[in-house]
């Protein structure tokens, strides 16, 4: 399965279903439209965003898997269709990419993984 890894409290409002774009500067490979992708929470941890959106940064979960989302496509951000995207957990600056990832499965158990810039590939304990 592909994964992406993302600073928390990015991670964990993913995992939450609050957030369901995640923005990048680039477009993602268009054959992983309609693909499972795993979401890692990054060791990263910004403190005051997870303060502000009511998490504990020191008991965040960090270093693993905490959900997957069915990649359903890629929008590039304009002055016109930025307003009207109501997933406000990113960063909508015109040009940059959000990736459409409403939750598949949430891990209630997040399983430690290694993570990595970029797409990279992680296999499911449910897929050995």
């Amino acid at each position: 399965m592909i994964a992406i890894s993302l600073w928390q409290p990015w991670a964990s409002l993913m995992s939450d279903g609050r957030k369901r774009i995640e923005t990048r500067h680039w477009r993602g490979p268009l054959d992983l439209v309609g693909q499972e992708i795993a979401i890692h929470a990054a060791k990263k941890v910004d403190a005051e965003a997870c303060r502000q959106f009511g998490y504990d940064p020191k008991t965040i979960v960090r270093g693993a898997i905490v959900s997957t989302h069915k990649l359903l496509g890629y929008i590039q951000f304009t002055e016109q269709n930025r307003n009207a995207i109501m997933d406000r957990y990113g960063n909508f600056e015109v040009g940059r990419w959000g990736w459409v990832l409403p939750i598949a499965r949430k891990l209630y158990d997040p399983i430690p993984a290694i993570g990595h810039q970029g797409v990279w590939y992680w296999c499911p304990p449910w897929e050995d």
